[in-house]
């Protein structure tokens, strides 16, 4: 489909008076899956990286860390403009205290999202006050679909209280009822208060959100045994007809009143969700924009690494002590499995890991471990394999220990941060700022005194900036209650999950990328 059609598409005002103004704002519309060439090319790359590439066997270190590094390519060339097909549906509030320019907002941003959806993509809209409604049922967001959508839009009006589960699981429903789904699957839910009709504790909503996404495929492939797999020991049951294909849930919270502890819990209870802070009224269509495209430039799904210790390797006293990282699975013998989701365009993930090295003297590279990762390759719609890859360092008979590697370095700083952040939250939470503020300062120190960081490393100093950040929301407990306790799950989760999150047209991150910022500022209303 070419840009002059795509254009076409973005034909549906409300009424003729409207039509030029819309029409002439930039068109968001991409071409699709059906229509774009095929690239054959790996669109997922793995590395990996030893914290130093020698270890004397007489040196005070018997163990040490490594990472393991997965990139995602960009789009090629010829698909510059091209994306996966998404089926997107929003549950959004319209209670009471949303009237006035939140909702005002809130439709400018929907309205940007049907512009940036293409006619096999699929748009649905679930509105939730004291009930939850189904406005626009999900369908694809075909020219005439779009200007029944948008009528619709501009129509709603709010009323009610927050039954925020009964516009959830709507919205879930909605996406069970497509008989033929498209790879990528969200949830959109944006709410400006705390749940106080239907379910309202934490706990239940996320037991909730877990069983809209349990279905039996999904536990017979975490069930699976290594025997039952491919001969690299990954689980390769990956469903091609996307029809059990998990759903990610995007949490949008509307300035200082809403539970940023639900919100981040809930969506972290599905493979790729993501917590926003949306301070300001007008952040709301940049917070969108940027979820929009990261699901609109996903490359890669159901990403599963494993990492094993050759039998040689741990004949020689080599042991994995730990992987840093929440889905790890420890299968015995020395293989641990990682789920990993799904990956957008430029996208890189770490995976830090600690390990006994081996005791037997070596002056050439000894193997310590091997990496190797399954996935499904959404631009090529094929189950992909990358490595194995091998993480080998040499045991010379002395005391000396090369150089440290900064990359894993930072990534140690990295996961100390996170769980700094995390920390420092429930401190604030329990305890008050003060004490929360003396850790932001013991972690931002740690950061600053560490090699990386005195060599200019970019994570480092985005770790760090990152911290100061959270400190200016923690100042008092007035700053915390309405800004710093939000602002700083948005943080750690950024970093937690090593993807963007960027919640205004200020944000900064380490994890950003360009087809994210890009649509972000489509969406940004015009001044």
């Amino acid at each position: 489909m070419s840009s002059s059609q795509g254009l076409d598409d973005w034909t549906f005002p409300s009424t003729e008076e409207e039509s030029a103004s819309i029409l002439d704002g930039p068109s968001l519309h991409v071409t699709h899956l059906d229509a774009r060439p095929s690239s054959q090319e790996d669109v997922l790359k793995l590395s990996v990286t030893p914290k130093h590439k020698s270890i004397g066997i007489r040196s005070d270190t018997s163990w040490t860390s490594a990472c393991v590094t997965i990139l995602a390519s960009d789009l090629p060339e010829s698909f510059e403009n091209n994306t996966s097909a998404v089926d997107v549906t929003v549950a959004l509030d319209i209670s009471g205290s949303m009237q006035g320019q939140k909702l005002q907002d809130c439709i400018t941003t929907l309205e940007s999202m049907l512009r940036a959806l293409g006619p096999i993509d699929r748009f649905g809209l679930i509105t939730f006050g004291s009930e939850a409604s189904v406005v626009v049922p999900a369908a694809l967001m075909t020219k005439k679909s779009k200007k029944a959508a948008l009528r619709k839009i501009k129509a709603l009006r709010t009323k009610g209280c927050t039954n925020l589960s009964g516009g959830l699981t709507l919205a879930w429903q909605e996406m069970m009822l497509i008989d033929s789904p498209n790879p990528v699957r969200s949830v959109f839910l944006l709410t400006d208060g705390q749940a106080n009709e239907g379910i309202t504790s934490t706990p239940e909503l996320v037991n909730l959100v877990k069983s809209f996404n349990a279905n039996p495929d999904h536990e017979a492939l975490a069930r699976m045994s290594i025997s039952e797999s491919n001969v690299n020991g990954i689980p390769t049951a990956i469903a091609l007809d996307h029809k059990n294909a998990p759903v990610s849930l995007f949490c949008f919270g509307y300035g200082s009143g809403h539970n940023s502890d639900m919100l981040r819990s809930i969506s972290q209870a599905t493979p790729g969700g993501a917590y926003y802070f949306v301070e300001n009224d007008s952040d709301v269509s940049t917070a969108f924009g940027d979820a929009m495209g990261g699901i609109l430039s996903v490359m890669a799904q159901s990403a599963v690494l494993k990492i094993s210790v050759p039998p040689a390797a741990a004949a020689i006293g080599v042991k994995i002590r730990d992987i840093h990282h929440d889905a790890k699975v420890d299968r015995g013998n020395g293989l641990f499995t990682v789920s990993l989701g799904d990956f957008y365009a430029e996208e890189s993930r770490d995976v830090l890991l600690d390990l006994n090295l081996s005791n037997v003297p070596s002056d050439t590279p000894v193997p310590h471990f091997q990496a190797s990762l399954s996935y499904m390759d959404i631009l090529n719609t094929r189950t992909a394999v990358a490595g194995p890859v091998e993480c080998s360092i040499a045991r010379p008979d002395c005391n000396e220990v090369s150089e440290m590697d900064m990359h894993v370095e930072s990534q140690w700083l990295r996961v100390c941060t996170v769980r700094e952040l995390e920390s420092a939250d429930l401190e604030a939470q329990q305890l008050g700022v003060g004490p929360a503020l003396e850790r932001l300062e013991r972690a931002a120190n740690l950061i600053q005194d560490s090699p990386a960081y005195m060599a200019g490393n970019g994570l480092s100093r985005a770790l760090e900036s990152n911290i100061q950040q959270v400190r200016e929301g923690f100042q008092s407990e007035r700053s915390y209650q309405s800004r710093g306790g939000h602002s700083s799950k948005n943080v750690f989760c950024s970093l937690k999950n090593q993807r963007g999150m960027a919640s205004s047209k200020t944000s900064t991150g380490p994890y950003q990328t360009k087809r994210k910022k890009a649509m972000a500022s489509k969406f940004a209303p015009t001044v």
